[in-house]
């Protein structure tokens, strides 16, 4: 079986550079996208994370949401020749704002989450990061028979959705995140949701200064498992894909399964 990532730009948000990388130009506004990732090669195509429900919504975090046209994760789709109806599973890395947002409007889809991050979106952890609606979605799916895969990753250990697609805990950023492992043609993408805002920066600039990674500046574990988080998905991956890094599109191009470019480790 040989599967593809391609990369989508379902939106841009306007923030603090500090909330981005540890310490790195506080006080500087930046525009970074949020990606979504379509994995097609398998039975029914995968969705990976859904962006934010609207721009207003990223107010509630002192953030300026932006969408085009182009970007509507719909439109996204159509260039597949897919509609909503037509993805088989949605993953989310987490649950939060800018990540869990669109996952309405994919019904018919197997949504599949750690249950740990099932649970910290209902519990008030890391606050406003998690919206009621969203968090209200998922809610309804867990009395909608076959509509929510929960994985107990922390305990089972790494989870296999497909061949060649597993769902790995990731002991870093939220209390259930999950890194996603695609075997491409090319070697191994990982999908690592916000674990890695910046891969320049956290993996080599910081490297060459202090011979250590660079946490985010936006995590809930410590610093310390976020730091080997960081260290086991860049030993493991061919190509990195965080969820809001502006330099992957340069690097990787739109698709992953017959790039030319892998992650310089």
């Amino acid at each position: 079986m040989s599967l593809e990532v391609h990369i989508m730009n379902v939106g841009d948000v306007e923030l603090d550079s500090g909330f981005l990388v540890w310490g790195h130009d506080l006080g500087k506004r930046l525009i970074v996208p949020t990606y979504s990732f379509l994995i097609l090669g398998a039975e029914k195509p995968i969705l990976v994370d859904t962006g934010f429900r609207s721009t207003d919504i990223m107010a509630r975090l002192g953030m300026v949401g932006i969408q085009t046209e182009e970007q509507k994760i719909e439109n996204h789709l159509a260039k597949h020749g897919l509609k909503p109806e037509d993805i088989g599973y949605v993953i989310h890395t987490h649950l939060h704002i800018d990540h869990a947002g669109q996952t309405h409007k994919f019904p018919d889809a197997v949504a599949v989450v750690q249950r740990r991050e099932m649970e910290a979106a209902f519990s008030g952890t890391m606050g406003k990061q998690y919206t009621y609606e969203d968090s209200e979605h998922m809610f309804q799916r867990l009395h909608k028979p076959g509509s929510l895969w929960l994985l107990d990753g922390d305990k089972s250990g790494p989870i296999d959705v497909v061949p060649g697609v597993k769902c790995v805990f990731a002991n870093s950023h939220t209390p259930g995140s999950q890194f996603v492992y695609v075997e491409t043609s090319e070697g191994t993408a990982v999908i690592c949701g916000d674990t890695i805002y910046n891969i320049n920066l956290q993996t080599r600039h910081y490297r060459e200064l202090t011979g250590s990674y660079q946490t985010t500046g936006n995590h809930y574990w410590s610093r310390g498992d976020e730091m080997a988080a960081i260290a086991r998905v860049v030993n493991d991956a061919d190509f990195l894909l965080p969820a809001h890094d502006y330099e992957i599109e340069e690097t990787y191009g739109n698709k992953i399964g017959d790039a030319s470019v892998k992650l310089s480790k």
